[in-house]
This record gives C-alpha cells, sequence and structure tokens, in this order.
C-alpha cells in the first residue's frame, strides 16, 4: 500500500515509551498476566502512527489440554490510558469483528494527539492469530514461564 512504512524492527523512542505506559496500565492490574505485544507501523498518507497492544496468549504445555492457547484476562483504566494523551482523543469500542478476516476484533480505540504526533492506539481483547504466545502454562506444575518480556 502507497505510503504505508513498515515497522521498524524498533519503533521510535517516543512511541516505545507510550506503549510501554499504555502496558504497566494494561499489566498493573494483574500482577500474573501474560506480556503484553505490540504491532506498529506509520501511514505516512495520514500522517499516523498506529499502535496495536494486546496481551499475549498463554500456551498449555502437558495435560488434555497440551497445545491450546489460552486468552488472558484483564481490566484497563481507560481514564489512565487517555491521559497519556496531549488531549481528549476520540474513544471507540468495538464489540466484536465486522467480518471473517477482521483481525481486530473487540478492541477499545483511541485516536489523538500524545507526545506531540497523532497516534491511533487500539487495546485488543484477544492477541491475533499470527503472534506466538507470550507464556507458557505447565499443567503438571501449574508454572507459568514468560517468553517475552
Amino acid at each position: 500500500m502507497t505510503g504505508v512504512v513498515d515497522s521498524d524492527p524498533q519503533p521510535p523512542g517516543w512511541l516505545r515509551w507510550l506503549g510501554n505506559d499504555v502496558a504497566k496500565i494494561i499489566s498493573g492490574s494483574r500482577q500474573d498476566s501474560a506480556p503484553v505485544g505490540c504491532h506498529f507501523f506509520q501511514d505516512a498518507v495520514e500522517n499516523v502512527w498506529e499502535m496495536t497492544l494486546f496481551v499475549m496468549a498463554t500456551e498449555v504445555v502437558g495435560g488434555p489440554a497440551d497445545g491450546s492457547h489460552l486468552p488472558s484476562y484483564f481490566q484497563i483504566d481507560l481514564n489512565a490510558v487517555v491521559s497519556l494523551f496531549d488531549s481528549t482523543p476520540q474513544l471507540r469500542w468495538q464489540a466484536s469483528s465486522f467480518a471473517d478476516d477482521d483481525q481486530l476484533g473487540c478492541h477499545v480505540s483511541l485516536e489523538g494527539l500524545a507526545r506531540g504526533r497523532e497516534v491511533w492506539l487500539r487495546i485488543l481483547q484477544v492477541p491475533p492469530e499470527e503472534f506466538d504466545p507470550g507464556r507458557l502454562y505447565f499443567a503438571d506444575t501449574g508454572a507459568f514461564e514468560n517468553l517475552s518480556s
């Protein structure tokens, strides 16, 4: 697509800080939650940075559910996320997928100026299918192991 720049391996510093601040809000309520995953890119035509955050799935190791991926449960303090924007952003909630190919599904969307730049932030209910799990759950011991931080 013309004008869309693929994600670099690392986001610019200001976007990384914003993502980390939102991730702390997401995971702050549950210290036992899986790591928060992120996808981002810059749409040069619309002059907006898009960032999608999600709590990564947990893969079960052993037992009858071996290999299955479980979503993580989390809550979001939306007022805290809104406060990260320079002014009140547009806030939307998509309650379900629009179509079979809708990779975002249920999510909260915030659009506005953050750290002096246009940002479209989405926080997904479940991670997109193409992302690997962020932690393992060992059914025989009940232990968790984070695969990323």
